[in-house]
């Protein structure tokens, strides 16, 4: 879904944009993921398996301006992709219409600027208006920052995933569902 722009103020002074995604960021978004996927433990994959080409990010990323009931957001800060978050739908099937999924990332310099809860706070505005009652996400345990926010913005533990992620150290780490009720 293509949504209007808006500008924040950051807690260091600068603005940030939150935008939807364009086909023209295809070759940025790869290298972003790269880059996040190396900072963190708690996202699914690692930085060597970030492995779309441009054709098929830019596939990728169209389909998600052309998708009426999803969005990809990027917080852009001084022209470089700071971050992203989406919206994904669970389905058409009546049961499921009023759920859908939520995920985000941001580059670690960026973190503590305020992006990420201006991002949470923009998208469910918009899972809102595209008819969404509920949003729901998978947080790894551990992720203390992570889960912290995403309870400060109304989000409850429902339930845990045990195992969820191996690393390639042979170690495995939990996950926990959560879900944040939309509607007023």
């Amino acid at each position: 879904m293509i949504f209007e722009k808006k500008t924040i103020n950051l807690k260091d002074g600068r603005t940030c944009i939150l935008r939807p995604v364009e086909i023209k960021d295809a070759e940025a978004m790869i290298e972003y993921l790269r880059r996040v996927s190396s900072e963190t433990p708690f996202l699914l994959r690692n930085e060597d398996e970030v492995t779309l080409t441009v054709e098929a990010e830019e596939k990728l990323l169209e389909g998600k301006r052309n998708a009426p009931r999803e969005i990809m957001m990027v917080a852009e800060v001084e022209g470089v992709i700071a971050g992203n978050c989406g919206i994904m739908s669970n389905g058409n099937l009546r049961r499921v219409y009023h759920r859908c999924g939520f995920a985000i990332a941001l580059k670690e310099v960026y973190w503590n600027l305020g992006i990420g809860s201006a991002m949470m706070e923009y998208a469910f505005s918009l899972a809102k208006e595209m008819g969404y009652e509920q949003a729901e996400l998978e947080v790894v345990e551990g992720n203390n920052r992570a889960k912290n926010l995403y309870e400060r913005f109304g989000f409850k533990e429902t339930g845990k995933n045990y195992r969820a992620l191996k690393y390639d150290d042979g170690s495995y780490r939990d996950e926990y569902k959560m879900v944040k009720i939309l509607a007023d």
